[in-house]
């Protein structure tokens, strides 16, 4: 599937703690989708994530699994932290702009990453180490 394709079938679904499928997700549930429609990668991920353990451990968890992407880098992780602690994932798109699925009540979206810097202290791109 084509990022486009992807995007358009994920836009408006609902953010779900914990779910990782086509018709609900939360953030790190959308970057395993998009890794497995778009990329054709399957990731691995933290143990704590379907035990329900906070996303900072489960973060720190995978961690090892990927390496230091730039802003140009489309389709590559973009972490979100406040102060020293990530918050929060989405996928660099390109044109500046981050898929992102945040926070109950809310849904998967597209955000310019100039607004989404409004909200967090800093971020980091990251690519999935096979690639």
């Amino acid at each position: 599937m084509t990022q486009s394709e992807f995007i358009t079938k994920v836009i408006g679904k609902p953010w779900v703690d914990r779910a990782c499928s086509m018709d609900k997700m939360d953030c790190w549930g959308l970057v395993v989708l998009y890794y497995r429609h778009v990329m054709g990668k399957e990731l691995q991920h933290s143990d704590n994530y379907d035990s329900m353990g906070d996303f900072v451990q489960c973060y720190d968890d995978i961690l090892w699994q990927w390496v230091d992407g730039g802003f140009s880098d489309t389709g590559c992780m973009v972490t979100f932290y406040n102060g020293d602690n990530p918050n929060h994932v989405g996928i660099n798109i390109g044109g500046g702009k981050i898929l992102h699925s945040r926070g109950e009540g809310g849904s998967v979206k597209v955000d310019h990453l100039a607004a989404m810097l409004k909200v967090y202290t800093r971020v980091e791109f990251k690519k999935y180490a096979s690639l």
